[in-house]
């Protein structure tokens, strides 16, 4: 968070000087530093009242210091919506302050109230602002290619990657344009995640999108001797974010949309949950169906019915 600048600095400390008194301030910054000491700080004496301005001024410059300059807009954002405490607080320059948090590469998302970075400068599998430790709610979509194994078995080594690398192409593609982000790949299959806006409606729109290029693939350009099919499986929930694989696996939600591709997901469709069916728009539920079957009426099915070659 380097990268602040000093006009954003400055606005941001006339902001909050004219609009709250210093307790309110220490009131939003011990919510990002706890047992944060503003006295401390400046080394003023405990029974001396701290003017606003250089409580703004070392507020300011102790979050852009900590990493969570951002999240402190966030609420200041939230002070002027909401109010602190029953009281809302009317705070000049906001409209400039956001400016510059876009100006540093960040767009707001409404639906989760925070800034996350703008993917046409940066794609972090964060997405530039998701705090390690903490909860939040994702779309996660599972795909894996059916029958890998003879697959590799029976067609040429150039072949399979040709075949495979077109694959996390189109799937790459597919999530990113709806800023989701490809957290795992292991050759045949991995594992997408979708964060903000209709997540799940993004993520079952991207499995439809995949489904649909490999469709027109099989007949038209792939080199293998059998059609080349994916099970893609979609299911939401929460998940502590870490950067780490073995606290991704061990995810409830993860390990509920890997068993939901395995047992519940015939090769060339995708099968979603049903808290994710209830999140997509008419458009979306297009070719849905309710999946038949014991243990499996609980999910839903979008299937393209691909003839052998």
């Amino acid at each position: 968070m380097n990268r602040v600048g000093s006009l954003l600095i400055s606005t941001c400390v006339k902001a909050l000087a004219q609009s709250m008194p210093t307790n309110v301030m220490l009131d939003l910054v011990r919510k990002l530093i706890p047992n944060y000491d503003l006295h401390g700080r400046l080394g003023f004496p405990r029974s001396m009242a701290i003017p606003n301005k250089d409580a703004a001024r070392q507020i300011i410059k102790d979050t852009v210091k900590n990493d969570c300059f951002i999240d402190f807009v966030l609420l200041m954002v939230d002070a002027g919506n909401n109010g602190v405490m029953g009281r809302r607080y009317s705070i000049p320059y906001m409209n400039q302050i956001i400016l510059g948090v876009f100006d540093l590469g960040y767009i707001y998302d409404g639906v989760n109230n925070i800034f996350v970075e703008n993917p046409k400068n940066r794609l972090s599998r964060n997405w530039g602002t998701l705090k390690t430790g903490k909860d939040y709610g994702f779309a996660f979509m599972r795909l894996d290619i059916a029958g890998n194994s003879k697959m590799v078995r029976e067609n040429s080594e150039k072949d399979v990657h040709k075949a495979y690398k077109y694959l996390r192409e189109v799937t790459t593609r597919a999530v990113l344009k709806r800023n989701g982000r490809l957290w795992s790949w292991d050759g045949d299959g991995g594992l997408a995640s979708f964060f903000f806006g209709n997540k799940q409606q993004s993520a079952v729109i991207a499995g439809k999108e995949i489904l649909h290029e490999l469709f027109f693939y099989n007949y038209l350009n792939c080199p293998l001797k059998t059609h080349l099919k994916v099970r893609i499986a979609v299911h939401s929930g929460t998940f502590e974010y870490s950067p780490y694989e073995e606290d991704l696996k061990a995810c409830d939600a993860v390990k509920k949309v890997m068993e939901i591709e395995s047992y519940f997901t015939k090769p060339g469709t995708m099968t979603i949950s049903q808290p994710v069916k209830f999140m997509l728009d008419n458009i979306a539920r297009t070719g849905i169906k309710l999946l038949q079957g014991k243990g499996a009426t609980e999910y839903h099915n979008y299937e393209l019915i691909l003839e052998s070659k």
